[in-house]
């Protein structure tokens, strides 16, 4: 059963925070329920937790508010050993082609990973390393139906740009704003992020006495 992932406090603290949450939550709902439906037709995605061949090429597409969920998550949640490896990873990412969340062929922001990380689903067979999907099997690609799956989760993440009305969310929609607005993972300069843990990292050893493990 899907489960939102939440941290009240922090929604409480920033007004943005819930709404992404709830954007992550509808897009694990509405593909779920998706996935039952086509099970029943003897198609089942090979994706699962752990498959890790796409984050070895990450060109793929992330919005502003993913971004800020990201950001939060790995400055504020992260701890320990993992914090530290995200951390040299985002510094160290113009060295690398592969996602810089991915530690020991896992992902470590997986509570809060980015839509298409959530939507991207191969069928048939698992891809291999190095495979580019699209490329090889596009036909194994499953595709999402717009109205009940892709419709709701834009609808939702479109109230972070503070559309006025529902009137504006659907020309927001239908005219690809989100896809136009989003820039390729690999593309963006994560050492902002490895910045903003630093930040994080000084605030807290200034709060928590010396010796005293975070």
């Amino acid at each position: 059963m899907t489960t939102r992932y939440s941290s009240p406090q922090a929604e409480a603290q920033y007004s943005w925070l819930s709404g992404i949450l709830d954007t992550f939550y509808i897009s694990d709902t509405q593909v779920e329920a998706h996935l039952q439906k086509t099970a029943k037709k003897g198609i089942v995605p090979s994706c699962h937790r752990g498959c890790h061949a796409c984050c070895l090429k990450p060109t793929v597409p992330i919005t502003e508010p993913e971004l800020m969920v990201i950001s939060w998550y790995v400055s504020e949640v992260l701890l320990g050993e993992i914090r530290a490896q995200v951390k040299i990873r985002l510094i160290e990412h113009r060295s690398r082609l592969e996602c810089p969340f991915l530690v020991e062929r896992s992902c470590s922001i997986y509570p809060i990973r980015p839509l298409i990380c959530r939507q991207f689903l191969v069928k048939s067979k698992p891809c291999e390393v190095g495979e580019d999907v699209l490329e090889t099997r596009p036909q194994d690609v499953m595709s999402l139906p717009r109205e009940t799956v892709i419709r709701p989760v834009a609808m939702r993440l479109l109230d972070y740009y503070q559309l006025k009305s529902s009137t504006a969310k659907r020309k927001a929609f239908e005219s690809g704003f989100i896809g136009k607005s989003a820039r390729e993972m690999h593309l963006y300069d994560w050492t902002q992020i490895a910045t903003t843990m630093d930040h994080f990292d000084n605030m807290v050893q200034f709060i928590i006495p010396s010796g005293t493990e975070r």
